[in-house]
């Protein structure tokens, strides 16, 4: 598990291979397995189950980051989405419940509804995290770019394929769906706006400081690209 601001996100265990995880516990073990069961099912061989590493731990964190399984002492055992996510039998009702799992994800949820469901380029996907969680730094939005990016990639497909009509249906049953309180957002001031990077808004220190790192990137760029030239005319 990462931290980012105050949401936490997985990012030793995808989704598929969460569901595969709870999908063996469903099939093989009616719905709860040890923790030793867990570990052999992500390819650890475990001789003895109290000496299973934090390291194999921290993975079981990122399985239950999904909402399809949850710890207890000694076990996992999958939850009521996860079954419904996994029903062999009901594509709409599987359909429904995958988007159940990863709208209480609550650094998904938001980043998905900000977006409409649409992720931000490679280059302006740092940018947009500081749009989306104020609290963080330029410096920390670099440093979970790839990661995150890599997670909005897997999950949002499953909420693109929802229809209005299964997402009314997930409302009616009123789904504890986290729903991150939003901060009170700065008067934007200005706006940068690049054809590589996209635009990026000026309201506050952090901004400003991007701002600055990414004129002087641009200028460096430039002044490579006026020296090469000069070299071909010469």
């Amino acid at each position: 598990m990462l931290t980012i601001g105050k949401y936490k996100y997985p990012n030793q265990v995808t989704f598929s291979e969460a569901l595969a995880v709870a999908k063996t516990a469903i099939t093989k073990f009616e719905g709860k397995m040890s923790n030793k069961d867990v570990a052999e099912t992500l390819g650890y061989k475990i001789k003895d189950p109290a000496a299973i590493s934090g390291y194999i731990f921290r993975k079981f964190d990122d399985i239950c980051a999904y909402n399809l399984m949850k710890r207890q002492r000694g076990f996992v055992k999958v939850t009521d989405v996860a079954a419904e996510a996994l029903d062999p039998y009901d594509t709409n009702k599987a359909r429904v419940g995958k988007a159940k799992a990863i709208l209480q994800m609550p650094i998904v949820n938001l980043a998905s509804e900000e977006w409409k469901g649409e992720i931000p380029s490679e280059t302006a996907f740092p940018a947009k995290l500081t749009e989306l969680i104020e609290s963080i730094s330029w410096q920390d939005a670099q440093k979970h770019a790839e990661p995150l990016r890599k997670l909005f990639t897997e999950l949002f497909p499953y909420l693109k394929e929802t229809t209005e009509t299964i997402l009314e249906s997930i409302k009616e049953e009123e789904l504890p769906i986290v729903v991150t309180e939003k901060e009170t957002k700065p008067k934007i001031v200005g706006e940068l706006r690049t054809e590589e990077y996209g635009i990026l808004k000026i309201k506050d220190d952090v901004s400003i400081e991007m701002a600055i790192k990414l004129l002087q990137s641009l200028r460096d760029k430039l002044t490579a690209s006026k020296e090469e030239a000069e070299k071909k005319t010469e």
